[in-house]
């Protein structure tokens, strides 16, 4: 069974509430909020800081997730196939998330 976890981003003057579909096996939903909440405010600094483009941030995202793949003690294919999923299921997840404009749109 998955786990609908509520989250929250504030993007381009609108605020996206969303279940994102935590995998069923995730020994702890919080823990998975929490640091997804920490890197993305820590890369928001960053990108706004430094004015990193969206091709160097993704390409960073890539090489992170592959060293983390590459240094699990699990088949590194299997993980990459499960990492491409999330993906795909969490950019679904924002999509069918409520979207409210804030600030003075």
């Amino acid at each position: 069974m998955t786990n609908r976890i509520p989250f929250s981003i504030i993007f381009e003057n609108q605020n996206i509430d969303f279940f994102f579909d935590s995998h069923h096996e995730s020994p702890n939903p919080k823990h998975v909020t929490e640091l997804a909440s920490k890197v993305l405010n820590l890369l928001d600094k960053e990108i706004k800081k430094k004015k990193i483009s969206d091709g160097d941030l993704l390409q960073a995202l890539a090489l992170v997730t592959s060293v983390r793949i590459f240094c699990s003690n699990f088949d590194s294919v299997k993980l990459r196939k499960f990492s491409d999923n999330l993906i795909e299921s969490t950019i679904r997840n924002i999509k069918e998330g409520k979207s409210t404009r804030i600030g003075k749109a």
